[in-house]
């Protein structure tokens, strides 16, 4: 069997993943997306589906690749020996990254994750609509730009509001504060604002049919933020896991990361679902083991 670690080799997740499935006695190949071209490449038969990757002076046949891990750096580097205008090098880094796209794409085996799975997370208001109609409980919430309708929304939430990015770009969620407030009177693009559910933070992972609960302890409303954060291992109700199980796999993830607010009373209601989740900080400090399932399912 042999693994394929595709994306930024300085990526943490990508290193630890690699390291796991040495450990096991797995055949790795690190495919940066750097030197693609350069120290590899690799030929498809779009007819058929079969194709080989270069590595050197060798050769394997995508046949014999059990699964892939991606992990992808935003700003992806070029080769050093090239020297390229901005046009150009966003030209290279377009092209190489939609060459890779359409390998992936083509792959058979388990891919962890390709990147057309949960792409609803680019939109926080579509995401939240299909967790909702795929039967998780969300908060309330509105997108707009319209200091009004946000001040209408806020008053008829009894324990308040925090807002959030409506894109799936990473942003710190905060309270409603005047910050925001001035930016709506003054006009800016639309924003999220969700009724604040007291009770825990928990997290989620899945791994195909398993599923990892993690607890954040943190006084904080964005404890990814907060340095003084405890995570710990908590359960999570068998129907909650199947249906984060199910929704991952429906969204064609392999690995997801869902966001909950467990209040006092014991309902769970879902945030987000995150397409590429950091899983290390939950993994290093609750001890489970998020990243041997991910070696399962590439391996399997």
């Amino acid at each position: 069997m042999s693994i394929a670690l595709l994306g930024d080799p300085e990526d943490l997740a990508l290193t630890y993943i690699s390291w796991l499935a040495k450990r096991r006695g797995a055949d790795t190949m690190l495919l940066p997306e750097a030197t693609l071209g350069v120290d590899w490449s690799f030929k498809l038969n779009d007819a058929s589906g079969d194709g080989s990757i270069r590595i050197g002076t060798g050769t394997r046949d995508l046949r014999d690749v059990t699964g892939v891990f991606v992990r992808f750096n935003p700003q992806p580097a070029i080769p050093a020996r090239l020297s390229l205008d901005t046009t150009a090098r966003g030209v290279l880094t377009h092209e190489r990254r939609e060459g890779l796209h359409h390998l992936i794409a083509a792959l058979r085996c388990p891919v962890v994750n390709r990147p057309s799975g949960g792409r609803s997370n680019a939109s926080k208001p579509l995401q939240m609509m299909e967790l909702r109609q795929a039967g998780f409980v969300v908060p309330r919430w509105v997108a707009t730009n319209r200091l009004d309708a946000v001040e209408t929304f806020a008053r008829g939430c009894a324990s308040g509001v925090i807002y959030k990015a409506a894109s799936g770009l990473r942003s710190r969620v905060r309270r409603l504060d005047d910050a925001l407030l001035q930016r709506l009177s003054e006009g800016t693009s639309p924003t999220v604002v969700q009724e604040f559910i007291p009770g825990r933070d928990v997290r989620v992972h899945t791994v195909a049919d398993r599923a990892f609960a993690t607890e954040m302890v943190s006084s904080a409303v964005d404890y990814r933020f907060e340095n003084t954060t405890e995570y710990r291992a908590t359960s999570i109700d068998p129907l909650i896991a199947r249906l984060c199980c199910a929704t991952g796999g429906a969204a064609g993830l392999c690995l997801a990361g869902f966001d909950f607010r467990v209040t006092a009373e014991g309902d769970w209601y879902c945030l987000e679902m995150n397409p590429v989740p950091s899983f290390l900080p939950y993994e290093m400090c609750s001890g489970q083991p998020i990243g041997e399932a991910v070696v399962d399912v590439l391996t399997s």
